[in-house]
């Protein structure tokens, strides 16, 4: 007859558990795909003057985001009720932060547009 091994985890030991974006990307690159998407002026402005893209370079930015990217989600504080997802990345060799939100599940709204 074995004997059970039990095994202890110190109560020390945590897993960290990856933030999880309030929005799917799947669902964010579908909307660049069917042209849903609103840029905010600011965020269209910020793109160009920081790293010279124009739309097709932010929707390809988009399109290269990945979950390890994702940086946190927040209720805006302009449009309580809206959550806004934050990414940190490196694409095209720019250092990007953004932030976007899907209003009412029609339209991706890009918000922000800048370098981390």
């Amino acid at each position: 007859m074995s004997t059970p091994v039990l095994l202890y985890m110190s109560k020390r030991t945590k897993r960290r558990v990856a933030p999880k974006s309030y929005y799917s990307l799947t669902e964010v690159v579908q909307k660049i795909n069917e042209r849903h998407v609103i840029i905010r002026p600011n965020a269209a402005r910020d793109a160009f003057q920081l790293f010279g893209w124009g739309l097709s370079d932010i929707f390809d930015a988009y399109r290269k985001l990945q979950p390890k990217h994702f940086n946190k989600t927040d209720v805006s504080k302009a449009k309580p009720g809206v959550y806004l997802d934050f990414y940190k990345a490196t694409i095209n060799g720019e250092r990007i932060y953004t932030h976007f939100y899907i209003n009412n599940k029609l339209f991706l709204v890009i918000n922000s547009f800048k370098r981390k």
